[in-house]
C-alpha cells in the first residue's frame, strides 16, 4: 500500500500498471551479462577462494567461468551446493562482481559471532551463567568452613 503511493508520487500512472506483470514476464528478460575474466580473477577457482568462508570445496562444480555466472540458485542446489547460506554468499559475490563489470577487490566477508547467545538470549545467558558462577563459589565456601571446621575438632 505505501509502496504505491509512494510510486505514484515519482513515477507516471502508466509505469504503476505495468510494475504488477514484471514479476511475471522477468524469465523473458535477456540473461545477463556474463563478464569477462579479469587478470586478479582469471577463472572460477580464484574467484571462489578470493571471496573465502571455504566456498573453494565447490569448484569441482563448476566446468566453466560462463557456466558459473549463468546458474540459478536453484541449479546451484541441483549440484549440491549446501548449505543455502554458502549458496547465497556465493550469489551475493556473483553479482557484486557482475554488476562492477569486474572491477571488484574480492575479500571474505566474516561470518558474525553470537555473544552470549546472540541480542535477544543475552541477558538471560549471562543471569544464568552468574547464577552458576555463585553457586560454584558458595559451594567452594561451604566445603572450606566444613574443613576449618573439622581441622579445629
Amino acid at each position: 500500500m505505501f509502496t504505491h503511493r509512494l510510486l505514484h508520487s515519482t513515477f507516471s500512472s502508466t509505469r504503476i500498471a505495468l510494475l504488477p506483470c514484471v514479476r511475471s514476464i522477468h524469465h523473458s528478460l535477456p540473461p545477463p551479462l556474463i563478464p569477462s575474466a579479469t587478470k586478479a580473477i582469471p577463472d572460477v577457482p580464484t574467484f571462489l577462494k578470493r571471496i573465502g568462508r571455504n566456498t573453494i570445496q565447490h569448484e569441482p562444480k563448476f566446468t566453466s567461468w560462463e557456466q558459473f555466472f549463468a546458474l540459478t540458485s536453484t541449479q546451484m542446489r541441483e549440484l549440491g551446493i549446501e548449505p543455502t547460506r554458502n549458496r547465497r554468499y556465493i550469489l551475493h559475490w556473483r553479482e557484486a562482481f557482475r554488476m562492477a563489470n569486474g572491477e571488484l577487490k574480492l575479500k571474505e566477508h566474516k561470518r558474525g559471532k553470537k555473544i552470549d547467545g546472540g541480542e535477544r538470549r543475552q541477558k538471560e545467558v549471562r543471569a544464568k551463567r552468574r547464577a552458576e558462577e555463585n553457586k560454584d563459589r558458595r559451594a567452594a565456601a561451604e566445603s572450606e568452613k566444613e574443613e576449618k571446621e573439622k581441622a579445629y575438632v
